[in-house]
Protein backbone atom coordinates (compact mmCIF):
# COMPACT_ATOMS: atom_id res chain seq x y z
CA UNK A 1 0.00 0.00 0.00
CA UNK A 2 1.35 3.41 -0.96
CA UNK A 3 -1.21 5.45 1.00
CA UNK A 4 -1.89 7.62 -2.05
CA UNK A 5 -5.45 8.54 -2.95
CA UNK A 6 -6.62 7.20 -6.31
CA UNK A 7 -6.48 9.67 -9.16
CA UNK A 8 -9.80 11.46 -9.64
CA UNK A 9 -11.65 10.73 -12.85
CA UNK A 10 -11.84 13.50 -15.45
CA UNK A 11 -14.24 14.46 -18.21
CA UNK A 12 -11.84 12.86 -20.68
CA UNK A 13 -12.08 9.53 -18.83
CA UNK A 14 -15.88 9.64 -18.95
CA UNK A 15 -15.90 10.58 -22.65
CA UNK A 16 -13.60 7.67 -23.46
CA UNK A 17 -15.74 5.19 -21.50
CA UNK A 18 -19.06 6.48 -22.87
CA UNK A 19 -17.83 6.84 -26.43
CA UNK A 20 -18.69 10.53 -26.77
CA UNK A 21 -16.84 13.82 -27.04
CA UNK A 22 -15.53 15.85 -24.12
CA UNK A 23 -17.96 18.62 -25.05
CA UNK A 24 -20.95 16.28 -24.79
CA UNK A 25 -19.85 15.17 -21.32
CA UNK A 26 -19.37 18.75 -20.21
CA UNK A 27 -22.79 19.69 -21.57
CA UNK A 28 -24.39 16.81 -19.66
CA UNK A 29 -23.28 18.38 -16.38
CA UNK A 30 -23.83 22.03 -17.30
CA UNK A 31 -26.87 21.96 -19.60
CA UNK A 32 -28.38 18.44 -19.44
CA UNK A 33 -31.53 19.47 -21.27
CA UNK A 34 -29.39 19.93 -24.41
CA UNK A 35 -28.23 16.29 -24.44
CA UNK A 36 -30.37 13.45 -25.78
CA UNK A 37 -31.77 11.36 -22.89
CA UNK A 38 -30.15 8.10 -24.01
CA UNK A 39 -26.75 9.78 -24.44
CA UNK A 40 -27.10 11.59 -21.14
CA UNK A 41 -27.89 8.34 -19.31
CA UNK A 42 -24.86 6.62 -20.87
CA UNK A 43 -22.61 9.45 -19.73
CA UNK A 44 -24.06 9.48 -16.22
CA UNK A 45 -23.62 5.71 -15.99
CA UNK A 46 -19.96 6.09 -16.98
CA UNK A 47 -19.55 8.86 -14.41
CA UNK A 48 -20.99 6.63 -11.70
CA UNK A 49 -18.72 3.78 -12.70
CA UNK A 50 -15.69 6.07 -12.41
CA UNK A 51 -16.95 7.72 -9.19
CA UNK A 52 -16.79 11.08 -10.91
CA UNK A 53 -17.97 14.13 -8.95
CA UNK A 54 -18.26 17.42 -10.90
CA UNK A 55 -16.27 20.29 -9.44
CA UNK A 56 -18.98 22.91 -9.05
CA UNK A 57 -16.53 25.57 -7.93
CA UNK A 58 -14.28 25.05 -10.94
CA UNK A 59 -17.27 25.14 -13.28
CA UNK A 60 -18.43 28.44 -11.78
CA UNK A 61 -14.99 29.97 -12.36
CA UNK A 62 -15.16 29.10 -16.04
CA UNK A 63 -18.72 30.35 -16.48
CA UNK A 64 -20.59 33.43 -15.34
CA UNK A 65 -22.94 31.39 -13.10
CA UNK A 66 -22.94 28.09 -11.25
CA UNK A 67 -25.79 25.57 -11.23
CA UNK A 68 -26.66 26.46 -7.64
CA UNK A 69 -29.87 28.12 -6.51
CA UNK A 70 -29.84 29.55 -3.01
CA UNK A 71 -32.74 29.69 -0.58
CA UNK A 72 -32.30 31.94 2.44
CA UNK A 73 -35.18 31.88 4.89
CA UNK A 74 -35.85 32.60 8.53
CA UNK A 75 -37.41 29.27 9.45
CA UNK A 76 -37.68 26.07 7.42
CA UNK A 77 -39.94 24.60 10.15
CA UNK A 78 -42.66 26.80 8.69
CA UNK A 79 -44.80 24.39 6.66
CA UNK A 80 -45.38 26.93 3.89
CA UNK A 81 -41.67 27.53 3.34
CA UNK A 82 -40.92 23.81 3.50
CA UNK A 83 -43.53 23.17 0.80
CA UNK A 84 -42.06 25.84 -1.47
CA UNK A 85 -38.50 24.60 -0.98
CA UNK A 86 -39.56 21.05 -1.83
CA UNK A 87 -41.17 22.20 -5.10
CA UNK A 88 -38.13 24.31 -6.00
CA UNK A 89 -35.80 21.36 -5.35
CA UNK A 90 -37.92 19.15 -7.59
CA UNK A 91 -37.86 21.62 -10.49
CA UNK A 92 -34.18 22.42 -9.97
CA UNK A 93 -33.25 18.75 -10.10
CA UNK A 94 -35.15 18.31 -13.36
CA UNK A 95 -33.15 21.17 -14.87
CA UNK A 96 -29.76 20.11 -13.59
CA UNK A 97 -29.51 22.56 -10.70
CA UNK A 98 -28.86 22.02 -7.01
CA UNK A 99 -30.52 23.96 -4.20
CA UNK A 100 -28.47 25.27 -1.29
CA UNK A 101 -30.60 26.10 1.77
CA UNK A 102 -29.71 28.50 4.57
CA UNK A 103 -31.80 28.99 7.72
CA UNK A 104 -31.11 32.31 9.44
CA UNK A 105 -33.11 31.77 12.66
CA UNK A 106 -33.83 35.48 12.83
CA UNK A 107 -30.16 36.50 12.77
CA UNK A 108 -29.12 39.31 10.41
CA UNK A 109 -25.43 38.32 10.47
CA UNK A 110 -26.32 34.77 9.49
CA UNK A 111 -28.41 36.14 6.63
CA UNK A 112 -25.51 38.35 5.51
CA UNK A 113 -23.06 35.42 5.52
CA UNK A 114 -25.49 33.24 3.59
CA UNK A 115 -25.96 35.84 0.87
CA UNK A 116 -22.22 36.53 0.60
CA UNK A 117 -21.55 32.81 0.34
CA UNK A 118 -24.07 32.40 -2.47
CA UNK A 119 -22.65 35.34 -4.39
CA UNK A 120 -19.12 33.96 -3.97
CA UNK A 121 -20.35 30.64 -5.38
CA UNK A 122 -21.85 32.53 -8.32
CA UNK A 123 -25.33 31.24 -7.54
CA UNK A 124 -27.65 31.23 -10.54
CA UNK A 125 -30.42 32.77 -8.44
CA UNK A 126 -31.56 33.38 -4.88
CA UNK A 127 -34.93 33.06 -3.15
CA UNK A 128 -34.94 35.25 -0.05
CA UNK A 129 -37.32 35.64 2.88
CA UNK A 130 -35.67 38.31 4.98
CA UNK A 131 -35.24 38.15 8.75
CA UNK A 132 -37.51 41.13 9.26
CA UNK A 133 -39.88 42.99 6.93
CA UNK A 134 -39.85 46.38 8.62
CA UNK A 135 -38.64 49.91 8.03
CA UNK A 136 -36.11 49.60 10.86
CA UNK A 137 -34.38 46.54 9.41
CA UNK A 138 -30.93 47.32 7.99
CA UNK A 139 -30.81 45.67 4.56
CA UNK A 140 -27.45 47.07 3.45
CA UNK A 141 -26.00 43.54 3.48
CA UNK A 142 -28.35 42.59 0.62
CA UNK A 143 -26.53 45.03 -1.66
CA UNK A 144 -23.94 42.32 -2.33
CA UNK A 145 -26.66 40.39 -4.18
CA UNK A 146 -28.15 43.36 -6.01
CA UNK A 147 -24.73 44.63 -7.11
CA UNK A 148 -23.74 41.19 -8.40
CA UNK A 149 -26.71 41.01 -10.76
CA UNK A 150 -27.81 37.68 -9.27
CA UNK A 151 -31.53 37.10 -9.94
CA UNK A 152 -33.49 37.50 -6.70
CA UNK A 153 -37.05 36.52 -5.81
CA UNK A 154 -38.49 37.77 -2.52
CA UNK A 155 -40.60 35.16 -0.73
CA UNK A 156 -43.37 36.34 1.60
CA UNK A 157 -41.41 38.95 3.55
CA UNK A 158 -40.28 41.88 1.46
CA UNK A 159 -37.58 44.47 1.95
CA UNK A 160 -38.14 46.30 -1.34
CA UNK A 161 -41.55 46.64 -2.99
CA UNK A 162 -39.91 47.35 -6.35
CA UNK A 163 -38.16 43.98 -6.66
CA UNK A 164 -39.63 40.65 -7.83
CA UNK A 165 -41.67 38.91 -5.14
CA UNK A 166 -44.36 36.33 -4.48
CA UNK A 167 -46.39 37.32 -1.44
CA UNK A 168 -49.81 37.14 0.21
CA UNK A 169 -52.61 39.69 0.21
CA UNK A 170 -52.15 40.35 3.91
CA UNK A 171 -54.80 43.04 4.26
CA UNK A 172 -57.38 40.75 2.66
CA UNK A 173 -56.33 37.91 4.97
CA UNK A 174 -57.04 40.18 7.93
CA UNK A 175 -60.45 41.10 6.53
CA UNK A 176 -61.31 37.40 6.23
CA UNK A 177 -60.29 36.87 9.85
CA UNK A 178 -62.75 39.60 10.85
CA UNK A 179 -65.45 37.88 8.79
CA UNK A 180 -64.77 34.61 10.61
CA UNK A 181 -64.90 36.35 14.01
CA UNK A 182 -68.25 37.92 13.14
CA UNK A 183 -69.71 34.67 11.81
CA UNK A 184 -68.63 32.82 14.95
CA UNK A 185 -70.02 35.54 17.18
CA UNK A 186 -66.85 36.02 19.20
CA UNK A 187 -66.80 39.13 21.39
CA UNK A 188 -63.50 38.95 23.26
CA UNK A 189 -60.48 37.99 21.16
CA UNK A 190 -56.71 37.95 21.46
CA UNK A 191 -54.82 38.61 18.23
CA UNK A 192 -51.28 37.21 18.33
CA UNK A 193 -48.97 38.60 15.67
CA UNK A 194 -45.32 38.52 14.80
CA UNK A 195 -42.92 41.40 15.30
CA UNK A 196 -44.78 44.64 16.03
CA UNK A 197 -42.82 46.43 13.29
CA UNK A 198 -43.43 43.76 10.64
CA UNK A 199 -45.34 45.02 7.60
CA UNK A 200 -47.08 41.65 7.37
CA UNK A 201 -48.28 41.92 10.97
CA UNK A 202 -49.38 45.51 10.49
CA UNK A 203 -51.32 44.82 7.28
CA UNK A 204 -53.07 41.77 8.73
CA UNK A 205 -54.07 43.67 11.86
CA UNK A 206 -55.29 46.60 9.76
CA UNK A 207 -57.50 44.19 7.82
CA UNK A 208 -58.91 42.73 11.03
CA UNK A 209 -59.64 46.15 12.48
CA UNK A 210 -61.44 47.26 9.33
CA UNK A 211 -63.97 44.43 9.62
CA UNK A 212 -64.79 44.43 13.33
CA UNK A 213 -67.37 46.58 15.08
CA UNK A 214 -67.12 48.21 18.53
CA UNK A 215 -68.96 45.26 20.09
CA UNK A 216 -65.83 43.11 19.67
CA UNK A 217 -63.16 43.62 22.31
CA UNK A 218 -59.71 43.02 20.79
CA UNK A 219 -56.40 42.63 22.58
CA UNK A 220 -53.17 42.56 20.55
CA UNK A 221 -50.07 40.62 21.54
CA UNK A 222 -46.87 40.79 19.49
CA UNK A 223 -44.69 37.71 19.52
CA UNK A 224 -42.68 35.94 16.81
CA UNK A 225 -43.57 34.08 13.62
CA UNK A 226 -41.39 31.13 14.66
CA UNK A 227 -43.09 28.37 16.65
CA UNK A 228 -40.68 27.93 19.56
CA UNK A 229 -40.33 31.66 20.15
CA UNK A 230 -44.08 32.28 19.93
CA UNK A 231 -44.75 29.40 22.32
CA UNK A 232 -42.33 30.75 24.94
CA UNK A 233 -43.69 34.28 24.66
CA UNK A 234 -47.31 33.16 24.96
CA UNK A 235 -46.46 30.96 27.92
CA UNK A 236 -44.89 33.96 29.65
CA UNK A 237 -47.88 36.15 28.74
CA UNK A 238 -50.49 33.85 30.22
CA UNK A 239 -48.44 33.38 33.38
CA UNK A 240 -48.66 37.12 34.11
CA UNK A 241 -52.18 38.10 33.00
CA UNK A 242 -55.58 36.93 34.16
CA UNK A 243 -57.80 37.59 31.17
CA UNK A 244 -60.44 35.45 29.49
CA UNK A 245 -60.83 35.25 25.72
CA UNK A 246 -63.32 33.32 23.67
CA UNK A 247 -60.98 33.19 20.67
CA UNK A 248 -57.26 33.45 19.90
CA UNK A 249 -56.33 34.60 16.40
CA UNK A 250 -52.87 33.54 15.23
CA UNK A 251 -51.46 35.63 12.40
CA UNK A 252 -49.74 32.60 10.92
CA UNK A 253 -49.98 28.84 11.30
CA UNK A 254 -46.93 28.56 13.55
CA UNK A 255 -48.30 31.15 15.97
CA UNK A 256 -51.67 29.41 16.09
CA UNK A 257 -49.98 26.07 16.72
CA UNK A 258 -48.08 27.67 19.60
CA UNK A 259 -51.33 29.14 20.97
CA UNK A 260 -53.02 25.72 20.85
CA UNK A 261 -50.08 24.21 22.74
CA UNK A 262 -50.22 26.86 25.47
CA UNK A 263 -54.02 26.66 25.74
CA UNK A 264 -53.85 22.90 26.26
CA UNK A 265 -51.16 23.30 28.87
CA UNK A 266 -53.23 25.84 30.78
CA UNK A 267 -56.40 23.81 30.25
CA UNK A 268 -58.36 26.75 28.86
CA UNK A 269 -62.03 25.88 28.37
CA UNK A 270 -64.40 27.00 25.60
CA UNK A 271 -61.62 28.69 23.65
CA UNK A 272 -61.82 29.00 19.87
CA UNK A 273 -59.01 29.56 17.38
CA UNK A 274 -58.74 31.29 14.02
CA UNK A 275 -55.55 31.20 11.97
CA UNK A 276 -54.07 32.90 8.96
CA UNK A 277 -52.72 29.85 7.10
CA UNK A 278 -53.62 26.36 8.17
CA UNK A 279 -52.26 24.92 11.39
CA UNK A 280 -49.69 22.22 10.54
CA UNK A 281 -51.14 18.69 10.58
CA UNK A 282 -54.30 19.80 12.45
CA UNK A 283 -56.66 18.32 9.88
CA UNK A 284 -54.73 15.03 9.94
CA UNK A 285 -56.05 14.67 13.48
CA UNK A 286 -59.53 15.92 12.50
CA UNK A 287 -59.01 19.20 14.31
CA UNK A 288 -60.81 21.64 12.03
CA UNK A 289 -59.54 25.08 12.95
CA UNK A 290 -61.08 27.99 11.00
CA UNK A 291 -58.33 29.56 8.93
CA UNK A 292 -57.45 31.63 5.91
CA UNK A 293 -56.34 29.08 3.37
CA UNK A 294 -53.65 29.92 0.82
CA UNK A 295 -52.80 27.48 -1.95
CA UNK A 296 -49.29 26.27 -1.12
CA UNK A 297 -49.06 24.52 -4.47
CA UNK A 298 -49.80 27.77 -6.28
CA UNK A 299 -47.27 29.63 -4.15
CA UNK A 300 -44.58 26.99 -4.71
CA UNK A 301 -45.24 26.90 -8.47
CA UNK A 302 -45.00 30.68 -8.80
CA UNK A 303 -41.79 30.99 -6.81
CA UNK A 304 -40.11 28.13 -8.69
CA UNK A 305 -41.20 29.17 -12.18
CA UNK A 306 -40.38 32.83 -11.58
CA UNK A 307 -36.95 31.91 -10.28
CA UNK A 308 -36.10 29.97 -13.42
CA UNK A 309 -37.63 32.61 -15.67
CA UNK A 310 -35.34 35.17 -14.04
CA UNK A 311 -32.32 32.88 -14.39
CA UNK A 312 -33.08 32.18 -18.04
CA UNK A 313 -33.96 35.82 -18.72
CA UNK A 314 -37.49 34.96 -19.77
CA UNK A 315 -40.43 37.35 -19.18
CA UNK A 316 -42.48 36.76 -16.03
CA UNK A 317 -44.86 38.65 -13.76
CA UNK A 318 -42.38 40.14 -11.34
CA UNK A 319 -44.73 40.84 -8.45
CA UNK A 320 -47.45 38.30 -7.68
CA UNK A 321 -49.95 38.61 -4.84
CA UNK A 322 -51.85 35.52 -3.68
CA UNK A 323 -55.34 35.77 -2.22
CA UNK A 324 -56.66 33.48 0.51
CA UNK A 325 -60.05 31.96 1.27
CA UNK A 326 -61.95 31.12 4.44
CA UNK A 327 -61.99 27.46 5.39
CA UNK A 328 -63.62 25.49 8.23
CA UNK A 329 -65.79 28.41 9.37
Amino acid sequence: MTGKAPKAATIKDIARLAGVTNITVSRTFTAPEKVRPETRERILAAARQLNYVPNAFARSIKSSRSRIIGVVTDDTFNMVYAHIIKALCRLADARGYSVMIFTTNGNRQTEARALSTLVSYKAAGIVLSVVEDSERYDTSHIDVVLNSGTPLIQLDRQFDSRLPAVFLNNSRAGELVAEAVNRKGYRNILVVGGNEHSHITQHRIAGIRSGLGPEVNVRYFYSDYRYENAKAMLQSWFSTVNEHYDCIVGLNGMITLAAVHVALRWDFQDLGFISIDEVPCAEDYRVLIPHIWHDNNQWAKLVSENMFAAIERQPFEARVMINGFLKNV
